[in-house]
């Protein structure tokens, strides 16, 4: 019998490979899930009738070994977002799940997201069907976090948003999409499904985030194998699961044509989305799931003697203080890397760049260069972007005006923007003070009673005098 010892030993391994598998998968603030219906791996790859998505696997990765939990569509997609069924009825027009989920975790961390539904009526629709809309394919809307009442639900928006937003630079950091069900080969084609990415794909893979240096990732997920005939758990269980897909991770830092042999089902996915995005915990079974970092180039892959820019993306619009994401990787020493803006230098660093600066509104290109022992330069990347001139004042997220939580708890988000720095960000509710924090960002959660509140929330300059105040009335039920 293995010894006390030996077992907290082998778990504190365990714990530290997947520590160390967790962050091999690069973090991206752009992640994006395409999810697709009821079609067995052997149905996809290789079809000549899906000319569009096996161009894919050659030019991304194919996760070949990739098993569904089970099937029944809501459920089955409950795991890629709660990382279990959570709720087994198709039928459902319930929001009351209380489990933990990714819209909850990203909103913890100030994330944005949108559930993008093609023929969905309007933003917040819940009902269970609209003609080729199915609820049961929009899993998001059935917790608690997005009730109505929580502010939440009208980030549930039709396709045609989509386009919208990405004409206006508002896209989210978290996107799940589902083509209509003549679209998602649920009712429709495999051939009509290929066509529908090939007419829509493309203009979101050409946004920023997805060029080279890019931190986009996108998964094209299939809920469920072949109906009745495909129970496969992996490659050696045939019975009890969901059956295998043809599941695709895509974006500037995969493997071009990498295909993976590793076992992973529905949770994998959501467990990448939270290491890429930095979510903890990460919901339901994803926690102990193991991500699919193989798929991701990384420091322990050959170097690349280049210096890559995760972020910010090429052509991005930037309103606040400009995160710099960089990697200088060379089968050399990197004495040092110099991170220059518009002709200036900003500051020197390792190999690793993890930086925030203060621009001057305008447009910007930044150049990060990296230098070998004797000072000579190796190579050299850059990014052009623009920075919008703030506005004075104090902007809140969350609650909004005259919205009714349905929960006692209560979600505060707000963003000072001074022309002057900010020493404190505070927030008052019926005249009693919640908290005071340090700089320009509030993103807590507050228990209150039930009744009409007046939030306030109000930033001080260095002297600790209020520069600007933001009142809004809401009620909690």
């Amino acid at each position: 019998m293995r010894s006390h010892s030996g077992r907290i030993a082998l778990l504190a391994l365990l714990a530290i490979a997947a520590m160390l598998n967790a962050q091999s998968v690069p973090r991206s603030k752009h992640v994006w899930i395409i999810t697709e219906e009821n079609h067995s791996y052997e149905s996809v790859v290789g079809n000549p009738q899906m000319p569009y998505y096996n161009q894919l696997i050659q030019q991304y990765g194919l996760a070949t070994q990739f098993y569904a939990n089970q099937h029944s569509s809501l459920p089955a997609l409950m795991w890629l977002v709660a990382g279990g069924p959570i709720e087994l009825d198709n039928n459902t027009t319930s929001c009351s799940h209380n489990q933990d989920n990714v819209v909850r975790e990203l909103l913890k961390q100030g994330y944005t997201w949108k559930s993008y539904q093609r023929d969905l009526p309007s933003a917040g629709f819940l009902g269970l069907y609209d003609g080729s809309y199915y609820r049961r394919h929009n899993p998001l809307i059935d917790f608690s976090d997005v009730c109505p009442g929580t502010g939440q639900e009208t980030n549930s928006v039709p396709y045609s948003q989509l386009a919208e937003d990405i004409a206006n630079n508002t896209t989210p950091n978290f996107a799940y999409i589902t083509p209509n069900v003549g679209e998602d080969a649920h009712n429709g084609t495999l051939p009509a499904a290929d066509q529908w990415l090939q007419d829509n794909l493309p203009a979101i893979l050409a946004l920023p985030e997805f060029a080279p240096g890019g931190d986009g990732i996108l998964f094209i997920v299939w809920d469920e194998g072949t109906l009745y005939t495909d129970n496969r758990c992996s490659a050696t269980d045939s019975t009890g699961c969901g059956g295998r897909t043809a599941n695709l991770v895509i974006g500037p830092q995969v493997t071009p044509g990498y295909q993976s042999t590793i076992t992973y089902h529905n949770q994998s996915v959501l467990k990448t989305v939270c290491a890429a995005m930095g979510l903890s915990p990460c919901p339901g079974a994803a926690q102990d799931a193991q991500p699919m970092s193989d798929f991701f180039k990384s420091s322990s892959d050959s170097p690349s003697n280049s210096v890559i820019i995760s972020t910010p993306g090429n052509g991005s619009n930037i309103t606040g203080p400009v995160h710099l994401l960089a990697t200088a990787s060379e089968d050399q020493p990197v004495s040092a890397t110099q991170v220059w803006d518009n002709g200036q230098q900003l500051g020197v660093y390792t190999n690793q760049i993890d930086a925030t600066f203060n621009l001057t509104p305008g447009p910007h290109t930044t150049v990060v260069k990296d230098f070998d022992a004797s000072q000579h330069l190796l190579h050299q990347a850059s990014v052009t972007y623009t920075v919008q001139s703030p506005t004075d004042g104090v902007q809140v997220v969350s609650p909004a005006p005259g919205q009714s939580f349905n929960m006692t708890t209560v979600q505060v988000v707000a963003h000072a923007s001074e022309s002057v720095p900010v020493s404190q960000v505070q927030v008052w509710d019926n005249g009693v003070k919640l908290g005071r924090y340090i700089g320009t960002d509030v993103n807590q959660y507050f228990s209150l009673d039930p009744g009409t509140h007046n939030i306030t929330v109000l930033d001080l300059d260095q002297n600790w005098n209020v520069l600007h105040r933001t009142h809004i009335t809401y009620s909690v039920q």
